[in-house]
């Protein structure tokens, strides 16, 4: 069973024909409909760092496993991404006003112990690397750029010309060969004691 918080996405996925195997429903990551230990394991990604009460989350994940059963928690350390640019003040003040966009930006930093303090023993801890060495349709930081752009706009903090130059330098880099941009995906394993 797959949940979501948005309706398009749940929609989306389901004109995919995913496999028989998979539901999906829209629901609320501190409050699913279903009983106590109803699942072997329960996957979390990029979603406690986006919810206020984060603890609530790994809450209902212990709550939702049977015993003996995994959960794989992923997020993101918003201050780790790494992102060349001639104008680095601008980069930080833009990444600065982009962490907004998630109630825990640092996550990462204190998951470990947040699954240890609901009862979890933790099993495990990884990093999937993001790594852009151009700028082109297919990068991960060309489609995260223009979120960025679109919401730090909105919050008004960062002038529009501005936000056009700090865009406007990522094909400049990558026509000089100095495009660069990093960020990680923190992977938490735990498991719940049988």
């Amino acid at each position: 069973m797959c949940i979501d918080v948005s309706a398009d996405l749940v929609a989306m996925c389901e004109r995919r024909n995913p496999p028989k195997c998979l539901s999906f429903a829209v629901g609320d990551a501190t409050k699913i409909d279903r009983p106590d230990a109803s699942f072997d394991a329960v996957v979390c990604a990029q979603v406690a760092e986006y919810v206020p009460d984060a603890g609530r989350v790994i809450s209902e994940a212990y709550r939702l496993l049977k015993p003996g059963g995994k959960t794989i928690f992923v997020a993101t350390d918003w201050d780790a991404v790494v992102w060349h640019s001639q104008v680095p003040d601008r980069m930080a003040r833009i990444m600065k006003s982009w962490q907004a966009h998630c109630a825990h930006p640092n996550l990462p930093r204190s998951l470990a112990n947040r699954l240890k303090g609901v009862g979890f023993r933790l099993d495990g801890a990884s990093v999937f690397p993001i790594l852009n060495l151009s700028w082109d349709d297919d990068a991960y930081s060309k489609g995260l750029a223009e979120l960025i752009r679109n919401f730090v706009a909105a919050r008004g903090e960062v002038p529009a010309e501005e936000l056009g130059n700090w865009l406007d330098e990522f094909p400049e880099l990558n026509q000089s060969g100095r495009y660069f941009f990093s960020s990680n995906r923190y992977i938490f394993h735990a498991l719940k004691a049988a």
